[in-house]
């Protein structure tokens, strides 16, 4: 398969636009991106008892970059498929997982990618 045809299922979401701190103070986006960002979310082990999670997207410099968020930063959850090259490279060279933590291209993956939407906007909705 050509490097250019190369895609895998992912679950995708979206910065919030703005939050309000403990103070009061309005924040908008995040520290790494800008509100309404599109963010990879690498939810394959992840689980309701954590406070972040990992994600990949174009930060505020125009990089794409692999950091944390706070769950509560990340909205519109939805499966979707992955195409971007420099995307599936930081995917591939996850150094913490060595690759392994994200989706692959199969119909396990993508049902993976389902229950995790599932999960997660089960569990959004438990705390509003």
């Amino acid at each position: 398969m050509a490097d250019n045809e190369r895609w895998v299922f992912g679950v995708a979401g979206n910065v919030v636009q703005s939050h309000t701190d403990k103070d009061g103070n309005v924040f908008y986006g995040t520290k790494s991106f800008t509100p309404g960002t599109q963010v990879y979310l690498d939810g394959k082990y992840w689980d309701e008892s954590c406070e972040e999670i990992t994600v990949v997207g174009l930060n505020r410099f125009g990089r794409f970059v692999l950091d944390s968020v706070s769950v509560d930063m990340i909205e519109n959850v939805r499966t979707t498929r992955i195409y971007h090259s420099r995307v599936l490279n930081i995917l591939d060279h996850d150094e913490w997982m060595e690759g392994h933590a994200w989706w692959g291209d199969t119909v396990a993956d993508r049902k993976g990618t389902q229950n995790f939407v599932k999960k997660w906007n089960e569990m959004k909705n438990k705390t509003k």
